[in-house]
Formats: structure tokens, sequence, C-alpha cells
């Protein structure tokens, strides 16, 4: 038996719809903060905090006024980050480059249509954090 090489471009080409049957919607937060209250460990664990919690999907636990958009699709969601990626990639610093955005991006609606949640952080400098989440739900919450 041998195993194939794997790929890490194995996105391309997939286009998986498992998030359909699943019947997931999807909602988007983001939260910028100092980072000592990223790593206030309890605070993040409280679910009535506004901060980012330590589980992606418990982001669904935080009080509504976390959501800063429901979509009704993975492209929606993309469509979501990108808005919040074009105006901090800067503020990031040269390692934004080690990743190249068809890639940064394609990876992440891959993710997306599989059912899986999306997160991302950023220090935007040497105190301020970014934390970027696109959560799927099947809830009936709205």
């Amino acid at each position: 038996m041998t195993t194939p090489a794997f790929t890490y471009d194995y996105w391309h080409d997939q286009t998986r719809e498992d998030w359909k049957h699943l019947g997931l919607h999807w909602h988007c937060h983001s939260w910028r903060g100092d980072g000592r209250d990223y790593g206030d460990e309890p605070a993040r664990r409280d679910p009535s905090t506004d901060l980012p919690p330590k589980v992606i999907a418990q982001w669904l636990d935080k009080p509504a006024r976390t959501i800063r958009q429901v979509v009704p699709t993975p492209t929606d969601g993309i469509i979501w980050l990108r808005a919040q990626w074009q105006p901090i990639k800067d503020q990031i610093g040269p390692e934004v480059e080690a990743i190249p955005e068809d890639t940064r991006f394609g990876t992440a609606l891959y993710d997306l249509r599989c059912g899986n949640n999306v997160c991302w952080g950023f220090w935007l400098n040497a105190a301020s954090f970014l934390h970027l989440a696109i959560v799927g739900t099947n809830r009936t919450c709205h």
C-alpha cells in the first residue's frame, strides 16, 4: 500500500457542499482589543462577555450583540471575511505574505463548504489583537 503525496492545494478542485446537508448558516464575529484581555482565559470562557471564546463554536453561546453579520452561504462568509481583511492586512507585517491571498481565502472557503468553522487571529501591533470567526450553525436563531 502506498500513501499518496500530500497536497496543500487540495482545495483547488474541490466543490464540497457538506454545509447544505448539515443545514448551516453562518454567524460572523470579530473582536479587536488589548492583548491582555485576549489572554484572560476565565473571562473568555464566560459566555456573557464579548471576548472571543477559547472554543470557536462557543461564539454561538455569546450574546447576540457579538454577531457582526449573519450570512446564508460560505461564499457570503468569505465576502465578509475579505471586507475585514482588506483594511488590516498592511498592519500585520511581512508574515502576511507567507500565505498568498488566493490560498488564504480558498482554504477558508473550502473549510466552510465542508461545514467547518473558520477563525483567524492577528496581532496588529505589540498590544492589539484582532480575532475573526465565521461559525456555522443549524440552529433556528433568527
